[in-house]
């Protein structure tokens, strides 16, 4: 017989955690038919000698939701060996949604996960509906795997109008929301997901609908996902910065003992206000484990730089001043910002308690990039350097240079050594522990401010083998996300799984630097950053990626909880 790809010469690393080994991988249709050694020829043979040969990375924390319309690979996560996403976390879906609702979700979606109006209003063609209408129509259209959450926020507002952005529910509006989870789950949602932190505000500049919901309300939703054989929970409690209070220590324990499922948690990360919050949290996790509970934080081995324009940031969403100032539309937005009663608000603000929730200085702001090349002298230099020049301090400087380019000045944040060595420290303590997922991408989200999708390059590149095995990391990468959330067939090289598989060349694999492209709807920017060292990838069998480039492949399955 004739295979449909044979991949030739590889070590293969399953995803199981087993120490490689060196064989060939034969493929028929989308499932993998043989692994070992292949005699017979393929339609397509791939030359994988120095090469890995893995199962595709999974990608668990993403919003591609809305992306996926216009852009079915998901990139980047696609470029950096990623063949299944998984969407609708934090809460935040456009599905189920009423036909009026889907405007309201999605300009929340805009404000608090950094995604473009004018992108949204473009490319994304979702009208309403139920969470199998929002999926049945990117059927044959992906080119990655893809599937979601049934999020907090979209079935508040179906059972609770604009209330939903103002008090908390009734029991019987609770009771419908139980039955719209109910019915996403029966129509193959992959879990429920919800937040609390009160950096989530909406288009509206109010709170998101989920931050009103009593702990209450979140277990009885939980407890929905006792009646099925699928499913995990992914929830941010509002004490997570600090390595959660013990309220929110107990509702984790009451979600897990009402629902039996897995529940993912957000990244270990420190703040200004809390730096060994994290080292609390994983503690905190570790003793649930040991107690039966199943809770499973995120690490994060991308860069934690962050970019910044005035014109669209969710930065400083934590201070309310900066917070009100920064949702206004124009002209009131750089009205606000000229005035000195503003500015004095703003500085007293900054100056307190609140400021330091920000986790870097308005002086160590770096300037990326100008629109007026008039201005190209600004380029690599902080803020503290010019306001210097200036003779005024940061804040003024920082407000004054961004409104001449009409808040369309771009900065980025930096680290010190001493800041970026304590990061390397909270990395591979999350990394070292065997309940911490790998993701944090935040795929198709804060795209004016963050990139995360390179998190398996450089956990490959830059902590093999110096932290963790490949065998390790392949498994963080692949076999557990599979496990925890239930994906049959999916993680794993083995016959009979389907043929989702990556191949780079160790030696060459590196990820590059984030920067801003235009090549979203409506000529919108997003940060990108691309990767070296991918020779394919291979979704349902079918090669997708080619090295850096799309083949115009759209293999990719519409995931659904079996």
């Amino acid at each position: 017989m004739k295979y449909d790809v044979v991949i030739r010469g590889g070590r293969v690393v399953d995803g199981t955690g087993m120490p490689g080994f060196t064989a060939d991988v034969a493929i028929q249709n989308d499932r993998i038919a043989k692994i070992g050694r292949v005699n017979e020829h393929g339609e397509r043979e791939i030359d994988a000698d120095g090469c890995i040969v893995a199962p595709g990375f999974i990608d668990v924390h993403t919003h591609y939701d809305v992306q996926l319309d216009w852009d079915p690979i998901a990139s980047p996560s696609c470029w950096h060996g990623v063949t299944t996403v998984l969407t609708g976390n934090c809460g935040f879906t456009v599905a189920p949604s009423r036909p009026e609702d889907v405007g309201w979700l999605a300009a929340m979606l805009s404000r608090v996960e950094g995604m473009s109006k004018e992108a949204l209003a473009e490319g994304f063609e979702f009208k309403g509906g139920s969470f199998d209408d929002f999926w049945t129509r990117l059927e044959g259209r992906l080119g990655v795997n893809a599937g979601g959450y049934v999020g907090h926020c979209a079935v508040r507002r179906w059972a609770m109008g604009d209330d939903a952005s103002e008090r908390e529910a009734t029991p019987d509006e609770i009771t419908e929301m139980q039955t719209l989870l109910r019915q996403g789950m029966e129509q193959g949602a992959l879990g429920f997901s919800t937040s609390q932190i009160d950096i989530h505000v909406g288009d509206d500049g109010r709170e998101v609908p989920s931050n009103f919901a009593t702990h209450e309300e979140i277990i009885a939703l939980a407890s929905v996902l006792a009646d099925f054989d699928h499913g995990a929970i992914e929830i941010i409690p509002k004490s997570f910065a600090t390595g959660y209070d013990e309220e929110d220590r107990a509702l984790l324990r009451e979600l897990y003992r009402v629902s039996g499922k897995p529940i993912e948690l957000n990244i270990l990360t420190p703040t200004p206000q809390n730096p060994m919050g994290w080292q609390d949290t994983l503690e905190f996790c570790n003793e649930a484990a040991e107690q039966g509970i199943r809770l499973h934080p995120q690490f994060t081995t991308n860069k934690l730089e962050l970019h910044l324009k005035l014109s669209d940031t969710f930065v400083f969403d934590e201070m309310l001043v900066w917070r009100e100032v920064l949702t206004q539309p124009e002209p009131e937005r750089s009205r606000r910002l000229s005035d000195p009663s503003w500015r004095a608000r703003m500085q007293a603000e900054w100056d307190s308690d609140d400021g330091r929730a920000v986790a870097f200085d308005l002086g160590d702001l770096e300037v990326e990039g100008v629109t007026d090349p008039d201005h190209s002298a600004w380029v690599g230099r902080t803020i503290r350097d010019l306001a210097e020049e200036t003779g005024k301090g940061t804040l003024d400087t920082f407000l004054d240079l961004s409104l001449v380019e009409n808040l369309e000045l771009n900065f980025r944040t930096s680290f010190n050594e001493t800041s970026h060595q304590f990061i390397q420290h909270v990395v591979e303590s999350g990394l070292k522990n065997p309940i911490a997922m790998a993701g944090s991408s935040d795929g198709g989200a804060h795209l004016a401010s963050f990139t995360g999708a390179d998190y398996s390059t450089r956990l490959l590149s830059e902590w093999v083998p110096r932290t963790v095995t490949l065998e390790h990391a392949i498994w963080r990468l692949a076999g557990m996300p599979a496990t925890v959330h239930g994906l049959r067939d999916r993680g794993f090289l083995r016959v009979g799984a389907f043929a989702d598989v990556v191949v780079f060349d160790p030696k060459k694999l590196k990820s590059g630097e984030a920067y801003l492209a235009k090549d979203f709807p409506a000529e919108t920017q997003r940060y990108i950053v691309e990767a070296e060292g991918y020779v394919a990838t291979l979704v349902n069998g079918q090669v997708m990626m080619e090295g850096n480039k799309h083949t115009g492949a759209l293999p990719g399955h519409v995931l659904r909880g079996c």
